[in-house]
């Protein structure tokens, strides 16, 4: 445990001193405002307050599942058999620039 510093020794001393020069209708007023203070941190919370975090707890999970990112994997192209045969056949002259039209491709994928 930590040692207490004298300052807090003297700010007590004359706490509870000014606490002793205290008249009867201050001391009533002070434990009356304790005891409302009390009852009010012991009082059940609002009708409202299960529902209101409910709502709050819905709306981040929607949020979320709005705004994350798709984890899906991006998709493979797939060459219909005519495409394959174009390409095994060497008679597609698309061939010679295969990766720019997958860039192409690709590219618009990200653009819209």
């Amino acid at each position: 445990m930590k040692p207490v510093p004298d300052w807090t020794e003297q700010a007590r001393a004359l706490l509870d001193a000014s606490a002793q020069q205290l008249d009867g209708a201050s001391l009533s007023r002070l434990n009356r405002a304790r005891q409302r203070a009390l009852d009010a941190a012991a009082a059940p919370r609002s009708a409202l307050y299960w529902p209101r975090r409910l709502a709050v707890a819905a709306s981040l999970l929607l949020a979320v599942a709005v705004l994350w990112p798709d984890s899906a994997p991006p998709a493979v192209a797939t060459l219909s058999p005519e495409e394959a045969e174009l390409l095994a056949e060497g008679e597609f002259e698309m061939t010679d620039d295969l990766e720019f039209y997958a860039w192409l491709d690709a590219d618009g994928e990200h653009n819209g």
